[in-house]
């Protein structure tokens, strides 16, 4: 079976970069206030997920151009290697988008924190005089 080359180069890519997330610092590990723990991991699977989504987005631009650029006169495989293209760039486009529309709104909304000093109010008559 004959492999393209970016297939190829993607695989050796991966295979490069997978161990160096083995030794990343890991913000789940517990730390006495699993509230806040619970925020930064979400804040961090948050972050991680855009960043594979916008990597993922340049490797379908890749593979586009690569389809692209070895059609060799083959119109079905040029218009393919073209909606890759297109579909990553509208992709990236919702990505981004969505994120400048939520940090627009309200910048905290992109931090995902949860707040923790939340103290209730204790029971019995609100105001007034006794």
């Amino acid at each position: 079976m004959k492999y393209p080359a970016a297939i190829i180069a993607i695989v050796i890519f991966i295979i490069a970069i997978l161990p160096q997330f083995a030794l990343a610092a890991n913000p789940c590990t517990a730390t006495g206030n699993a509230r806040a723990d619970l925020g930064k991991c979400v804040n961090q699977i948050y972050l991680w997920s855009m960043a594979v989504a916008a990597l993922a987005a340049l490797l379908m631009m890749v593979l586009g151009g690569y389809l692209y650029m070895t059609a060799g006169g083959n119109a079905e495989q040029t218009g393919k290697g073209g909606s890759f293209i297109m579909s990553a760039i509208v992709g990236l486009c919702l990505l981004f988008g969505a994120y400048l529309l939520l940090r627009t709104i309200n910048p905290d909304l992109t931090k995902l924190e949860i707040n923790t000093e939340f103290q209730p109010t204790p029971p019995g008559p609100r105001g007034g005089n006794p």
